[in-house]
């Protein structure tokens, strides 16, 4: 419905009010903004979609990623290579599941150049 919504307006700026079919998209909104748990994945998807946060939501985005990127020069440092079985947990973390969306943001080139470019560095292996 967000996609909708940007698709008709050109903006993610939801007023609280505002209800898509039924679903008071406005709120559902207002929570994403301040839900404490969005994973990478979500935080990725609603990113793209250009949705708008406020300082303390980029922050811990980027927190999360810098952290599964720490683990995986971990993983690096031990098996010296970066091609993680997409079921590999490493200190309670997917980082399997994290390196194969990672490549599914560089195919759509929706990553962040940042973190593109810290990828690059690692040679990773994009297209596998």
């Amino acid at each position: 419905l967000l996609l909708q919504f940007i698709t008709k307006n050109g903006h993610c700026n939801v007023p609280q009010s505002h209800v898509e079919q039924g679903n008071n998209l406005g709120h559902w909104v207002a929570y994403q903004q301040r839900r404490p748990n969005l994973d990478q994945r979500q935080l990725d998807l609603l990113e793209q979609a250009g949705f708008k946060w406020n300082g303390a939501r980029s922050i811990k985005s980027d927190k999360i990623w810098d952290t599964m990127f720490q683990l995986l020069l971990q993983f690096i440092t031990k098996n010296g290579h970066c091609n993680v079985p997409q079921s590999h947990v490493e200190q309670g973390k997917n980082l399997g599941h994290w390196v194969a969306y990672q490549r599914v943001l560089k195919r759509k080139t929706t990553l962040q150049q940042r973190r593109a470019d810290l990828s690059k560095r690692l040679i990773i292996e994009w297209n596998r």
